[in-house]
């Protein structure tokens, strides 16, 4: 028991300077991390356009002839290249996120209590969880769903569909990066809760406020139309009141 008392009294006294030297090998590990993703999924860039293009490849066997012949784009000449190195980052930096999550966590444990330290590792785990799921449903559901709604809108006013590949790509990343980091919504709201910054009674009163800011940042984080912002809302408010249950069962307990 004294031991540990010391030692918690050493990483109290540890000087700042070295707090930021840590801080600097943190990020440093976070981008090495990253970037060695990257490059791996630029080794296979085929692939992963063939895999980012799977929601309009279904999208456009469903039209059948309506979309017969249609090929995304490429309007200039370092266009493909530049896109397979912003869709590599993309790929690196989903894939990275485990080792960025475990880095992180190395880096702050030393500065939690006894009783904070447990809640750790299922923290940074549901943190993860949530993130890949917010992924995963904009893979599966939001893209292929707005694929279909935009195709469907330009169709009917008699406008052929010309889309390069710049535009989807750059539709597909705004939309797989911006549900995964907002799927982590519950996780800062839990975090707060276990702080004592945030507890149920707040939160139910607050709820109104918690609306308008959800379907604000639906609305930055997903592009320009209502039918998408409202997919990305739903599940946000889902999970806020799964949080406000969670956070009434934290502070009875």
């Amino acid at each position: 028991m004294e031991r540990g008392r010391n030692s918690e009294h050493k990483l109290e006294e540890k000087p700042f300077l070295e707090h930021l030297e840590d801080l600097r090998w943190l990020i440093l590990k976070i981008l090495i991390s990253w970037g060695a993703a990257s490059l791996i999924a630029f080794a296979f860039a085929n692939r992963v356009f063939v895999l980012i293009q799977w929601p309009l490849s279904m999208m456009l066997s469903e039209r059948g002839g309506g979309a017969e012949g249609f090929i995304l784009r490429s309007l200039s000449p370092p266009e493909v290249f530049l896109m397979s190195m912003k869709l590599s980052l993309l790929v690196g930096f989903i894939a990275a996120l485990p080792l960025s999550l475990y880095f992180t966590a190395r880096f702050i444990f030393p500065a939690l209590r006894e009783g904070e330290k447990r809640y750790l590792v299922p923290a940074f785990s549901i943190g993860g969880g949530l993130f890949f799921s917010g992924v995963v449903f904009a893979y599966l559901v939001v893209l292929p769903f707005s694929l279909r709604f935009f195709w469907g809108y330009t169709e009917r006013m008699s406008i052929r569909p010309e889309w390069t590949l710049e535009h989807y790509i750059s539709l597909a990343g705004k939309l797989l990066i911006g549900f995964g980091l907002v799927f982590e919504f519950p996780v800062v709201i839990l975090i707060l809760s276990f702080l004592g910054i945030v507890d149920y009674d707040s939160l139910k009163r607050k709820r109104a406020y918690v609306v308008v800011i959800i379907f604000i940042l639906a609305a930055l984080l997903t592009p320009p139309d209502v039918i998408t912002q409202i997919m990305m809302a739903i599940p946000l408010l889902i999970l806020f009141e799964i949080c406000i249950f969670l956070t009434r069962f934290i502070h009875k307990n």
